[in-house]
């Protein structure tokens, strides 16, 4: 169950993480982790957001590295994702992904409302 609440967590982060790119107008990577682009960009974002973009990077990358992991399981060592997960790990992930669609809302708010 905890890998199911990484893989949906990585997902939420990722789309939402692309759409606060795209209000500023960076076209995104073609990949699960865009902390790098958010880092060499921050400079495009209001200083309120920018304060949280290490913040940002971290969960991105965080959730990206467990992607794979949370789809397929260890398949080296035979280990299911359903076995490779905590519930830390799950809250973790949840941390993030509540922090991230927070400051995007507030975000898209200032852009258009």
């Amino acid at each position: 169950m905890f890998h199911r609440v990484i893989r949906l967590c990585q997902e939420a982060v990722e789309l939402t993480l692309k759409a606060c790119l795209r209000v500023v107008g960076i076209e995104y990577p073609r990949s699960h982790d865009v902390s790098d682009v958010l880092t060499e960009n921050r400079d495009r974002f209001p200083a309120w957001f920018s304060g949280e973009i290490e913040d940002l990077a971290e969960a991105s990358s965080w959730l990206a590295e467990k992607r794979g992991p949370a789809m397929y399981g260890d398949e080296v060592g035979g280990i299911p994702a359903s076995r490779l997960f905590t519930r830390e790990d799950a809250e973790q992930a949840l941390k993030y992904a509540r922090k991230v669609i927070d400051l995007a809302s507030r975000l898209f708010k200032e852009f258009y409302e």
